[in-house]
């Protein structure tokens, strides 16, 4: 007991400093994400998705004022069963401008990042499918470009999400004209010798709707909050509040096909 007491004494002022030291930057953000799908059969499938971020600068201005981020990744799909997918994109490009929190931030030089990723999807449906239950698992390669440096910084990050979807106007998921309501949520884990103080990097909040139509299309509208580790430095952060625009297409030929699609899977 006493040396917890002593333990306590010598740790208390380091963790106020540590909390006096916590520096939080609020931003403004616009996210858009469009992803195409297609299945040649039962299992086998390619894709691809485009995403585009904006954000305002030193917490003023429109969430449109400046880039974010733009990326684009290609997919090959394998499905198991009709409810869980494997997914690997083998390399996707991203384009970042980083947020800009303090004056000093508008010095920041843009950079690009090349990425493979490696994921797992699968579904649960209860009360006649009225409720469907997503967990995603991803774990990336990440090279990122660095300033004034010939080599690129590699780590890899591990995201978990859960999600949550309820059909408002059907038992179906995949019913044309399909109204939906969906809540997620997403942690990310940075991983590898090159990350000292940002093991965690980020939490992702997903509030939204969603309409389903041309049998294979979706429309969604999100609030979205990101809460996010900046840097190395372990105590400042960023947290970007806005809205999220997608746009998915989960079997493209059936935009031109009367009959059903194949495979009756989507993220």
């Amino acid at each position: 007991m006493k040396y917890r007491v002593v333990l306590a004494l010598f740790l208390s002022p380091l963790l106020n400093y540590a909390q006096e030291r916590k520096t939080v930057y609020p931003h403004s953000v616009f996210w858009h994400k469009t992803e195409i799908n297609e299945f040649f059969n039962e299992n086998w499938g390619v894709g691809a998705d485009f995403v585009y971020r904006s954000k305002n600068e030193l917490n003023s201005g429109s969430m449109f004022d400046s880039h974010l981020r733009t990326s684009i990744r290609p997919w090959i799909n394998y499905q198991f069963t009709k409810n869980s997918r494997l997914s690997i994109s083998p390399i996707g490009y991203m384009h970042t401008n980083e947020y800009v929190g303090k004056p000093e931030d508008l010095e920041r030089p843009n950079y690009h990042e090349l990425r493979t990723t490696f994921q797992f999807f699968h579904h649960y449906k209860h009360d006649n499918g009225k409720w469907m239950h997503t967990w995603r698992y991803r774990y990336e390669l990440r090279w990122q470009e660095q300033a004034d440096a010939d080599e690129y910084r590699f780590f890899t990050r591990f995201r978990f999400r859960y999600r949550i979807r309820y059909m408002i106007n059907s038992n179906d998921f995949y019913e044309n004209n399909t109204l939906y309501a969906a809540v997620s949520n997403e942690i990310g884990l940075n991983i590898g010798k090159n990350v000292v103080l940002n093991t965690f990097n980020q939490n992702r909040l997903y509030v939204g709707l969603g309409y389903r139509f041309l049998d294979v299309a979706r429309l969604e509208l999100r609030y979205v909050d990101r809460f996010r580790t900046r840097g190395a430095t372990g105590y400042e952060f960023d947290h970007g509040r806005g809205i999220m625009v997608g746009l998915y297409i989960d079997q493209l030929s059936g935009l031109w096909k009367s009959n059903d699609q194949q495979v009756r899977y989507s993220d």
